[in-house]
């Protein structure tokens, strides 16, 4: 009962801004679990190739690559609050667009909307909790608000599944008609709008930012934020080399599941709630092991134990054992990112946190764009096979890099030597 009861406290210690923020994520992922899980099979339904869902799907990705340093650097200086209600009315104006116009030039319009709203909102993440947690219960907040959005995911999924069937008796249309999915993402995107009530609820103290309070002193130069890259070198580059794997694989494991297997739509949204369930109690026991292994181990080896099981679910010709394959895979893959972003988040000066978060989702999603771009192009020719073996040898590159930057022999990124990057710091 001690660990138990420990968690527990932690669990209790959670401030009302960090309880209110859980909330938002929660209910933004409901939105977002329709969206994921129906996007593609909308875009396919419409008669476009894969070659060109592929940069749409990549496309979010490479503006967020463009915008996220940008974004970060605006968050630290103006404050938070105003780029989260900037995000949310981009991404509702975005999410309205793609059902009510199925034409290239729209679709295209939607991704570069969605991908600015996503970066304006990610980039507030992790500094948001970060600021608002003390050190004792930061890895927990870290690690149940990633399982709060894929919980949250289970449960869209679990509905998502049986939304095309009843647009499909509703409208009095075949299942697969673009009409289907279109309803269904609407509904993803009312879901969404409805996070945003939590935020506004949000206590913002005067003259303070509502993430962290404004540094006090000189505020950093350009060059200053340039100078501040270099201690994050190795923070950033296992996670390109993540994102290059994640990205050509995991937004097409619909796609995937469709074509190898012919699986039902209801039985699609089953698999990706059985997923989200999966990774959100995998996250839930990420501070356990980080306690126990220490951060940078625990995701090192939670990343290569879920290797063998990527290759099951890539390989198998039949459908159980790839479906054992998929929920496993994402429990232990997922498991280590709240952590890796807590460690980062404590390397960093509070004031710089919003430009650290920001280096760290440029260097995925730009990676994560050009993947999933080369993902489509392969899926017109050779398909699935040679995607599953990049994803592969991506993340066990990025596992042997981060054990060499920050296990081996005790190494990682000291704080002193982020601080000693020019004052004031940016990270």
């Amino acid at each position: 009962m001690g660990p138990i009861r420990a968690y527990r406290d932690r669990l209790r210690q959670f401030g009302r801004n960090a309880r209110l923020y859980l909330g938002y994520t929660f209910l933004s992922g409901l939105g977002f679990a329709v969206y994921r899980l129906f996007f593609n099979l909308y875009v396919l339904s419409l008669g476009y190739e894969p070659s060109f869902l592929g940069v749409l799907v990549g496309l979010p990705a490479l503006v967020a690559t463009i915008c996220a340093v940008p974004a970060g650097v605006l968050g630290d200086r103006l404050g938070h609050r105003k780029l989260l209600f900037a995000a949310l009315g981009i991404v509702s104006a975005s999410l309205t667009l793609i059902v009510v116009s199925p034409t290239q030039a729209a679709l295209l319009a939607f991704g570069v909307g969605f991908g600015l709203s996503r970066t304006l909102i990610e980039v507030v993440n992790a500094p948001f909790m970060a600021t608002h947690s003390g050190e004792e219960e930061r890895t927990h907040l870290f690690s149940v608000q990633f399982s709060a959005r894929t919980l949250s995911g289970f449960f869209g999924s679990l509905v998502a599944g049986g939304l095309p069937a009843l647009f499909a008796v509703l409208l009095q249309v075949e299942g697969g008609d673009p009409a289907v999915y279109r309803g269904t993402l609407l509904v993803g995107a009312l879901l969404f709008l409805a996070s945003a009530f939590p935020l506004l609820r949000l206590d913002v103290p005067r003259r303070s930012s509502p993430v962290h309070p404004r540094p006090s002193g000189q505020r950093p130069s350009p060059l200053q934020v340039l100078r501040g890259v270099r201690p994050m070198v190795r923070f950033v580059i296992p996670h390109v080399v993540v994102g290059l794997g994640a990205g050509a694989l995991i937004p097409f494991l619909n796609v995937f599941f469709k074509t190898k297997f012919d699986v039902s739509d209801s039985l699609l949204g089953a698999l990706f709630a059985g997923q989200s369930l999966f990774i959100g109690v995998a996250t839930l026991l990420g501070p356990v092991f980080a306690e126990r292994l220490g951060k940078p181990r625990a995701v090192v080896v939670s990343q290569l134990v879920s290797i063998p099981f990527l290759i099951t679910l890539g390989f198998s010709p039949v459908l159980a054992p790839a479906v054992v394959g998929f929920l496993i895979r994402a429990g232990l893959m997922n498991l280590g990112n709240p952590l890796y972003f807590a460690f980062v988040m404590e390397e960093v000066e509070a004031k710089r946190r919003a430009t650290a978060s920001a280096l760290l989702i440029m260097s995925w999603q730009g990676s994560w764009a050009v993947s999933s771009w080369a993902s489509g192009q392969l899926q017109d020719g050779p398909g699935f096979t040679p995607v599953f073996a990049l994803t592969c040898v991506a993340y066990v590159a990025a596992s042997v890099l981060m054990y060499m930057y920050f296990v081996r022999k005790g190494v990682r990124p000291a704080r002193s030597a982020v601080q000693s990057a020019g004052e004031p710091r940016s990270c």
